[in-house]
């Protein structure tokens, strides 16, 4: 049997191999074969360290949105004490902080949660969450704010900072990115408006 942290680098090793096989094919085009030729190793090694495809998609999954959670904690604890939104804002469509990995296999779990109730049930909770990180933070600088307001204010950053998100991976103009952000705020500055 192996060593325990022999077992876990080569999990994380599949796991980084799936999630490229997800990103590139797509959940149903993510299979064992291709996910050993990646990572390097023979298929049974695949099922013996992680499982099945359904283990490895479950794994994924539970990996994929503990890292996003564990990002946007890491994103908080970045910013300054004052005017947390306006740099919340510069970094979240800042296109250094892009990770055109994620919204691939981000974009093929959403496309697979289509056929599995489940999967769709967990991305819409780390939607919900990312969400209510947002609107905490919106609150937080418009404290005199209607809550609905402040909900769907984070609601439609989230839209925009998403579909920036999505877009990075065909190389959109910087302009786009600019523009977008600059929504964001103005947006956001609604809220001053009507306080």
């Amino acid at each position: 049997m192996a060593r325990p942290d022999i077992k876990d680098d080569r999990r994380e090793q599949i796991l980084d191999a799936f999630e490229t096989c997800v990103a590139r094919y797509g959940v149903e085009g993510a299979t064992l074969g291709k996910t050993a030729e990646i990572a390097g190793l023979a298929r049974p090694l695949i099922r013996h360290n992680v499982g099945n495809r359904d283990d490895l998609l479950a794994a994924l999954v539970e990996r994929f949105l503990a890292q996003s959670r564990s990002s946007t904690a890491a994103l908080l604890d970045m910013l300054p004490a004052e005017n947390r939104m306006e740099a919340l804002i510069e970094i979240l469509f800042d296109p250094r902080y892009a990770n055109p990995q994620a919204v691939l296999v981000f974009n093929a779990l959403s496309a697979a949660a289509l056929e599995d109730r489940a999967l769709g049930d967990h991305l819409q909770t780390w939607l919900g969450d990312f969400v209510d990180v947002l609107a905490r933070e919106i609150a937080a600088a418009h404290s005199r704010a209607d809550d609905k307001d402040v909900r769907a204010v984070a609601a439609g950053i989230t839209g925009i900072y998403f579909n920036v998100e999505a877009l990075h991976p065909i190389n959109v103009p910087m302009s786009f990115s600019q523009d977008s952000k600059r929504a964001a705020r103005l947006l956001l500055s609604t809220l001053a408006r009507a306080t």
